[in-house]
This record gives structure tokens, C-alpha cells and sequence, in this order.
């Protein structure tokens, strides 16, 4: 990127910094859990419209989903942005909080959109910017009933990012995943005379017990965790229902279907011996990243060129306070990472239906980990907001040149094209199926 773009992103952002901030902290405030992000969404909506995209929730499906646009003509660039919180990961325990600093990713990711806008109508060029507002996506489920509803289509090329504690360009997403939760339904009785009943605890119990020893006997990146969502009321009474939730996590689609029918067999092992019944819902469904290096390079040079926030002397004694003496990492990594992760992220979904590339900037300090206090704490400081806002600059750089050099956009439909050949994209719910907002 040279001296002279930096400028020209780095101006198209700074107007509309302070403003996006605001909205980030608003957001970190709220902490809506995922398809309850009601008044988050409607806050980030407000920004863009305020700033002449135009904004509509059209995903009936998902209400809290919206999609804003600005510009006309091609190519349309698409980013995304989220805004769910995580529970018990606020400040204090029993609260709900942006562990995970979505707060910083849906007003980055916003930001982003503006600038690139900006840089369009300022220098009368064609094409359209579309920011999509992603929820739910700490329940890996928000994008996949988008795409599912049609969101994500029509797209030249898609962009996106994540808060993180190290800067660079990602190639390789995370891991495929099922979502599924089995119930299990059985007969009560008193406790006393529990020969009359049919367990459903015990059934979840000896399916969890099953899928225990699965684990011996699958590949060594595999991941299956679980939790019991229901399971009886009282020890005197013998439940007719229980419920149990399960991730499956592995390589690819292909991998993750051979384990989930396996836990599929221990669901109905389990259900034969306790002489209850068992139902399977597969209540969302991830696929692996589909690649695009044309996408990967140019996110890459740009994050190289803006780089993430270099700590203030303030910015390192709250770190210190907050049990974070390493610093922040400033340098961004030439290197594109090509490594699988073992998390999951509906992102990857997205990029089977675009050319696609993200990028992970530097928003809190080296050793914070997601997913618990230490990272809420952090994404509502001066040093996040920084980042955020670098972050947006990036995804305006990305969108610049993906617009400005057809050739390079090309490329990078081409490599979708080919990588493409012969896959058809399968959403893995049913055309009617909704998700359990209410809790799973």
C-alpha cells in the first residue's frame, strides 16, 4: 500500500471514528446474546444509515440480521460484522459480556464499510459496498440461516476480521462442526417405585458414557464436547425428558458426518438399553474455509502496511493492572497463516459462497484469552478502539483495491471458481427449521 493510500483510508476512517467507538461501547454495554441482539443491531444499523446506506432487516428468519448498502453498479464488495455477546463472561459473574470483542467487530466492520464507501462516491468510482449484520455467531448459527435465507449472494468478493491479540491474515479458517442436540423421552414414576419408569437422564447418561469411549477411536483432531440441558427436576421423581447438546468439530464436512452418525449410534444404543425414545435435531452446521490466496495476499499487504496500534504509556499500565505485563503485539506478520484452527466460525460458510479473506488485528494484550473476563475487560478500552479502527482502514484498503485493480478481483474469482468446481452449497438445516432462540 503506498504512503499515499494510507492517507486516503486512513482519512476515509478517521471521520467516523469517535462516532463508531461510541457505537462499539455501546454495544459492550448491551451485551445481547446471540439472536437477542435486538437494540445492537438496531444501534449499528442507525450508524450506517446515518451515513447513507441503505438498511434493511430482511432475513425474516433472523430478525436481529440486517443488511445495509451503499453505492451502485460492480463490483459489490461485502463485509461482515457481528455484535453477540457470550454469557457468564461479563464483569461480574451471572452477567453476559463481549468476551470475544464482537463490540469492536461489528463497529469495526461497519467503519470499514463506510470508509471504503467514502473512498468510492469521493473518487467517483463504481460499485457497491454491502455490510451484512451477522448475530449468533458464538452459537456458530447466525451466517448459516442467513445463507440458508439467501444472504451472502450476489457478492464480488467478501471481507472480514476479528479483535485478537496478535495481527495477520488468515487462508485457513477453523474447523467443520455440527451443532446437535439429541432429547431423550422416557416414562415417570415416583422415585420410590422407579421400576415403573424409563429414565431419560439415564439415557443421556449412558449416551455421554458411550460417546466417552467414541473418543478412543477418532482421529486426533476431533472435538466433541457436551453439556446436559435438561434432565428431571427432582431426585424423587424418574425424568421423561432429557436433552443433551453436542459439538462436533473435525477436518472437514466429510469427517464431521462419520462422527456425528457414530453419536448417532450411541444416542439410540443408549436409548434401546434405557427402553426410551430418542429424537436427533442438527441445529446448525459449519463447513470448512474454502481458501482463496489472491484474497488471502491482498488482506495481507494491507495489514502489513497499516499494522496494529502502537500502546501508550496509559495503555500498558491498565494492561499491568489487569495482570498483563508482556505488552501488545504491534508488528503484523508477513505470513499468511494456512494452519487449521481448531475453534469454528460460521465466517467459513460465507466462504463458500464468495471469494473470501479475514484477518485478525490487535485489540488486547499478549495472553488474554477469549471467552472469559480478562478479554471483556479489554475490548472496552482506548487501546481496542485503536485497533478497531485500524482494522476498519484494512478492510477499506482491501475493498479499494478489489474495485480498483479488475484484474486482481479476477484472479480471485477465478480461484473460486475453480475451487468450486462441482460443489453445491448444502445450508445442512431444513427450509423451515428455526433456531431455538429461547435457549436450546
Amino acid at each position: 500500500m503506498s504512503r499515499t493510500k494510507i492517507q486516503m483510508v486512513r482519512k476515509a476512517a478517521a471521520r467516523d471514528a469517535k462516532a463508531a467507538a461510541k457505537v462499539a461501547g455501546r454495544i459492550w454495554e448491551l451485551a445481547e446474546l446471540g439472536f437477542r441482539e435486538k437494540e445492537s443491531s438496531a444501534v449499528l444499523a442507525a450508524f450506517l444509515k446515518e451515513r447513507g446506506f441503505k438498511v434493511d432487516f430482511c432475513i425474516k428468519s433472523v430478525p436481529t440480521a440486517f443488511r445495509a448498502v451503499k453505492g451502485a453498479g460492480r463490483p459489490v464488495i461485502g463485509m461482515l460484522g457481528e455484535y453477540d455477546a457470550l454469557p457468564e463472561c461479563g464483569e461480574k459473574p451471572g452477567t453476559n459480556g463481549h468476551a470475544c470483542g464482537h463490540n469492536l467487530l461489528g463497529a469495526g466492520g461497519a467503519l470499514g464499510a463506510v470508509a471504503a464507501a467514502c473512498l468510492l462516491e469521493q473518487k467517483k468510482r463504481p460499485g457497491r459496498i454491502v455490510f451484512w449484520g451477522c448475530p449468533a455467531e458464538e452459537l456458530l448459527a447466525g451466517k448459516v440461516y442467513m445463507a440458508r435465507d439467501g444472504a451472502f449472494r450476489g457478492l464480488d468478493a467478501c471481507l472480514a476480521w476479528h479483535p485478537s491479540g496478535g495481527t495477520g491474515a488468515n487462508n485457513a479458517g477453523g474447523s467443520s462442526l455440527d451443532s446437535l442436540v439429541f432429547e431423550f423421552f422416557g416414562k415417570t414414576a415416583h422415585g420410590a417405585y422407579a421400576e415403573g419408569g424409563r429414565s431419560a437422564l439415564d439415557a443421556a447418561l449412558l449416551m455421554d458414557v458411550a460417546v466417552n469411549y467414541l473418543r478412543e477411536h477418532t482421529p486426533d483432531n476431533i472435538r466433541i464436547h457436551s453439556v446436559i440441558r435438561e434432565g428431571g427436576s427432582a431426585p424423587n421423581v424418574v425424568p421423561e425428558y432429557a436433552k443433551i447438546w453436542y459439538y462436533v468439530r473435525g477436518r472437514d464436512r466429510e469427517q464431521v458426518d462419520e462422527i456425528a452418525r457414530r453419536l448417532t449410534l450411541c444416542a439410540k444404543g443408549a436409548a434401546t438399553a434405557t427402553e426410551t425414545r430418542v429424537k436427533r435435531t442438527r441445529i446448525a452446521g459449519i463447513h470448512s474455509r474454502l481458501p482463496n490466496d489472491v484474497m488471502a495476499e491482498a488482506v495481507r499487504d494491507n495489514l502489513v502496511a497499516v499494522g496494529a496500534p502502537k500502546p501508550t504509556a496509559a495503555d500498558l499500565k491498565t494492561a499491568r493492572k489487569l495482570g498483563k505485563k508482556q505488552g501488545f503485539a504491534t508488528k503484523a506478520s508477513d505470513r499468511i497463516n494456512t494452519v487449521q484452527g481448531m475453534g469454528s466460525s460460521d465466517d467459513d460458510n460465507v466462504s463458500r459462497l464468495a471469494p473470501f479473506a479475514s484477518f485478525s488485528l490487535t485489540c488486547v494484550a499478549k495472553g488474554t484469552i477469549g471467552h472469559n473476563r480478562d478479554y471483556t475487560r479489554q475490548s472496552n478500552l482506548p487501546y481496542a478502539y485503536r485497533g478497531m479502527t485500524r482494522a476498519a482502514e484494512v478492510l477499506a484498503g482491501a475493498a479499494w483495491d478489489l474495485v480498483t485493480k479488475p484484474k486482481l478481483l479476477a484472479k480471485a474469482k477465478k480461484e473460486f471458481r475453480k475451487r468450486t468446481k462441482g460443489f453445491r452449497y448444502d445450508p445442512l438445516i431444513s427450509k423451515t427449521q428455526r433456531y431455538p432462540i429461547q435457549g436450546v
